[in-house]
C-alpha cells in the first residue's frame, strides 16, 4: 500500500491532481493510502487592538474553512473507494507539507502546479516550487 498525501486548496489544478489519483488507483487497481490536506496561510495582524481572544477566533475560523475545504474532495475519494483521512494546517504550506509527510510516513506528494495564489502567470507555482526542494519524497505535480 502507498501513502499519499494530496495537498488540496480546492483550485482547479489541485481537483486534476485529486482526479489523478482516483484515476491512478482505479487503472492500476492500487489500494492507496490517502491523506488530504488544506493549508491555510495565518492572518497577518496589525495594530495595537488585537487579543488574544481574536486570534484564537481567527485560527479557529481558518481551521474551520480548511476542513471544510476537503469536504468535497473526500467525498470523490470515498465515492471510489479509495480511504482517505482529512488534515488542516495552519502556516506555510512547503513546511506544513513537509511536516505532515514526516508524520503521517507518506511516500508520494500529489498537488497541482498552481494552486489559488496570486501569480497566475508563473509556469511553475511558487508553493510547488517550495514542496518540491522541501520534502525528501517524490512530489508529482499535476498541471
Amino acid at each position: 500500500m502507498r501513502k499519499v498525501l494530496v495537498a488540496y486548496d480546492g483550485s482547479d489544478s489541485s481537483k486534476r491532481a485529486l482526479q489523478y489519483v482516483i484515476d491512478f488507483a482505479r487503472v492500476h487497481d492500487a489500494t492507496l493510502d490517502v491523506h488530504l490536506i488544506n493549508v491555510q496561510h495565518e492572518a497577518v495582524l496589525y495594530g495595537e487592538y488585537v487579543n488574544d481572544e481574536m486570534i484564537a477566533n481567527m485560527r479557529e475560523s481558518l481551521q474551520a474553512e480548511a476542513n471544510e475545504a476537503l469536504d468535497w474532495p473526500a467525498e470523490q475519494l470515498k465515492a471510489a473507494g479509495i480511504a482517505c483521512e482529512k488534515h488542516t494546517a495552519l502556516g506555510n504550506v512547503a513546511e506544513q507539507v513537509n511536516h505532515a509527510v514526516k508524520q503521517l510516513e507518506c511516500d508520494t506528494v500529489v498537488m497541482g502546479t498552481r494552486g489559488l495564489g496570486t501569480f497566475t502567470g508563473l509556469l511553475l507555482g511558487s508553493v510547488a516550487t517550495r514542496v518540491i526542494h522541501e520534502v525528501q519524497v517524490p512530489v508529482l505535480l499535476v498541471k
